[in-house]
């Protein structure tokens, strides 16, 4: 008790020397908002995946209706694109087919990777990582097929714009690292691959 008393004082006493307010620290609906608000507003972005035996996924979102996903998983690279209500997709040793996205009947609104649909997230203590201070949160987390997973990750106090996480999943003995980079780089762009036709749109109900 008389620790906490002693850090009011001080923060008291600090608001009292700069003249500023002291700043609240946001809740988990409000950080979880402005998280989403900043994700959302970015026009382009990049997300690199590590994780244990040579698991590497490369994923770069361009706009609202472009993505690349390249994975690489014990030697063996696939690769896909989602471009509008196109989707381009390739084996290690199969050329490049096209199929129709599925329309999206429920939007998730959490738009981190891997986070669990509608999840909040909880704030964390700030961290430090090459000199610079992040703020953190904590949040449910899901892998393929569902499994179960947590995640810690930080993001620009600023901006809001995450910076990195590391996700922890019960089916893999280590966890995953995600970094975010390059956030509204001009250089970011998704090109359908050349020479393959776009699928045949699926007809609309009643025609």
């Amino acid at each position: 008790m008389q620790m906490t008393r002693a850090w009011s004082a001080l923060t008291v006493a600090l608001v009292v020397a700069t003249g500023f307010p002291a700043r609240a620290a946001d809740d988990a609906p409000t950080l979880s908002a402005k998280i989403d608000q900043a994700i959302g507003a970015a026009t382009s972005y990049h997300v690199a995946v590590t994780g244990p035996s040579g698991l590497v996924v490369d994923i770069l979102e361009v706009g609202h209706d472009r993505m690349r996903v390249q994975s690489t998983v014990g030697g063996t690279t696939t690769e896909s694109l989602v471009i509008g209500n196109a989707m381009y997709y390739h084996g290690p040793a199969t050329p490049w087919a096209a199929a129709v996205v599925p329309p999206v009947k429920r939007p998730r609104k959490n738009l981190l990777y891997m986070a669990a649909p509608d999840t909040k997230l909880e704030p964390l203590a700030d961290r430090s990582d090459g000199g610079v201070t992040y703020g953190a949160f904590g949040s449910l987390a899901v892998g393929n097929g569902g499994v179960p997973a947590t995640m810690e990750c930080t993001y620009d106090k600023t901006t809001y714009l995450p910076h990195a996480c590391t996700v922890v999943m019960q089916s893999i003995p280590a966890p995953l690292h995600v970094v975010y980079d390059r956030w509204n780089d001009p250089a970011n762009a998704i090109e359908a691959p050349p020479g393959v036709a776009p699928p045949t749109p699926v007809p609309s109900p009643g025609h």
